[in-house]
């Protein structure tokens, strides 16, 4: 059986204290000194090295950056899946006439959601936050165009349709751009008339207004 490592360093440290003994006796106090002299010095304290309390620093600092950067991105997970439940929420299927979508696609990093067409080419129905004022921007571009632009009555405090396909609504600080594009080649699919693109945009837009 392997031996106990204790128990070398208990022997030694019997015999060393024995024979300071031994010689204290014999040769008095200039023998004792020099056997004490022959003692191990004592440890010194280990120092802290100021480069490792700074890179503990930046650890901390990049696991809580990293931690924010998570969060943040859950939240954004989580805006993206409430517009994705407002484009569903009208039955895309039932309410653009014959045309037919695929699942709602959560935008990544932004606060929007697509569903592609799949019997017909073009974006297909989009909703996402308006975070860079393209209501003001659209607005101006096309107020004055009779034929592209209509304004909306009770809808949040401002809303607007562009070529009956992009709504736009304000609300407050908050805007959003519903849309739908479709492009088909001859009869089939079938495509909605404008009054019903317009109310299932709507519908949407209410939605995502909580309204």
């Amino acid at each position: 059986m392997r031996p106990s490592p204790a128990a070398p360093r208990r022997f030694l440290a019997a015999t060393t204290a024995a024979l300071v003994v031994l010689l204290t006796a014999c040769g008095g106090d200039g023998d004792a000194d020099e056997a004490g002299a022959e003692e191990d010095p004592p440890v010194a304290a280990a120092e802290t090295d100021p480069a490792d309390e700074e890179m503990d620093d930046e650890e901390a600092a990049g696991q809580q950056q990293t931690d924010e950067a998570a969060a943040g991105e859950a939240a954004g997970s989580d805006e993206a899946s409430r517009v994705c439940d407002a484009l569903t929420a009208v039955d895309p299927d039932t309410a653009f006439a014959d045309l037919t979508f695929g699942p709602p696609e959560p935008g990544d990093g932004v606060t929007s959601c697509r569903m592609s067409l799949t019997n017909a080419e073009g974006e297909g129905l989009a909703a996402a936050l308006d975070q860079n004022d393209l209501f003001s921007v659209y607005q101006e571009q096309y107020a004055e165009d009779e034929d592209l632009y209509r304004e909306l009555d009770g809808l949040g405090e401002e809303a607007f349709i562009i070529n009956d396909s992009q709504l736009h609504v304000r609300q407050g600080q908050e805007r959003w751009m519903v849309s739908l594009q479709a492009i088909v080649l001859g009869d089939d699919p079938a495509v909605p008339e404008a009054d019903a693109t317009e109310a299932g945009l709507t519908e949407i837009a209410r939605s995502l207004l909580g309204q």
